[in-house]
């Protein structure tokens, strides 16, 4: 199933919901799946309360969600990835009203401790990293990996997605790997962007990646500088010289592939596409979105419906 077919089906499920529930149960496509129970986060204007009775993992499939845990506010974008323990608490203060908010509840007994347990190497930085993410779960109860619509991880959740919902041959096997590789993945991607783990005498161009990914929507050459430990002139030159591309042309490259995306998104605005991709005047992005892709952002969004099968009247 396409990014598109999916978001259209996922939200052909809450508006065919007459329960009013704040959750929609997704069925599994094969009924003996045991691993976890996928549900949709309905929208509406209300405030959702919740104490989880198993461990969860929330994807945000798309818009954006902001969630208070603890005396944490959590201001979750399309891509990211929170994991909640059992008896966790958490608040949904608000959604973007084109959102789509997956929770993955697992089976009783299911433990993040045990499952990073089985996939770390007897290493002492893999059994580190491990011990500190658990010892991070059972002190806050949550994880926040801050990915994308564009890193691999998020791709690998709608993969996911998709499998649940589909009767295929060794399902249980196939997703309980995918969602290793999906966790591997984010957590490695975490600790290159991390403040206790950069060495901030040499320049990484991955972890200059992922925080631009990270941060596209608000972001200036000081703050990021700032970040990596260097004078906002030293960086600017030392990204140009080691990369051949301006930091303003590296953040404005990110702010492209996500315009395409949203493009993709019949319900969501030009208005709003400019604003989420992090640009306030409309003529300076249809400018810079012309000189990437050398067409105007209409054109692109007929063509992506197009390709993908959307007839709007």
């Amino acid at each position: 199933m396409t990014a598109v077919a999916l978001d259209q089906y996922l939200m052909s499920v809450l508006k065919a919901d007459k329960t009013g529930s704040n959750e929609v149960k997704l069925e599994a496509g094969n009924k003996n799946f045991d691993l976890f129970t996928i549900y949709l986060e309905n929208y509406d204007t209300a405030v959702h309360h919740y104490r989880m009775d198993v461990s969860t993992i929330i994807y945000v499939v798309r818009g954006s969600v902001t969630i208070k845990s603890g005396e944490k506010i959590l201001n979750l974008r399309a891509g990211s990835v929170l994991l909640l323990t059992e008896n966790s608490k958490y608040t949904v203060l608000n959604q973007s009203k084109d959102s789509l908010i997956t929770k993955f509840k697992f089976q009783p007994g299911f433990e993040y401790r045990k499952f990073f347990k089985d996939f770390a190497y007897r290493g002492t930085k893999e059994e580190a990293v491990v011990n500190k993410i658990a010892h991070s779960l059972s002190q806050e109860h949550v994880l926040w990996m801050k990915n994308s619509l564009l890193t691999r991880p998020s791709q690998i959740m709608r993969h996911i997605i998709d499998g649940y919902l589909n009767e295929e041959l060794f399902t249980r096997a196939l997703i309980g790997a995918e969602l290793t590789v999906m966790l591997i993945v984010s957590i490695r991607n975490q600790r290159m962007v991390s403040s206790t783990s950069l060495d901030k005498t040499k320049f990484e161009k991955k972890a200059l990646d992922n925080y631009i990914d990270n941060n596209f929507e608000d972001i200036s050459l000081s703050k990021t500088a700032k970040y990596f430990g260097f004078n906002p002139n030293y960086f600017s030159n030392m990204v140009k010289q080691k990369t051949g591309k301006s930091f303003v042309d590296h953040v404005d490259d990110r702010r492209m592939q996500e315009a395409k995306i949203l493009l993709a998104q019949p319900d969501i605005s030009l208005k709003e596409i400019i604003s989420r991709v992090g640009y306030s005047s409309k003529s300076f992005f249809y400018k810079k979105f012309n000189d990437y892709y050398h067409i105007t952002p209409a054109a692109m969004r007929e063509e992506l419906f197009r390709n993908a099968g959307i007839h709007l009247k």
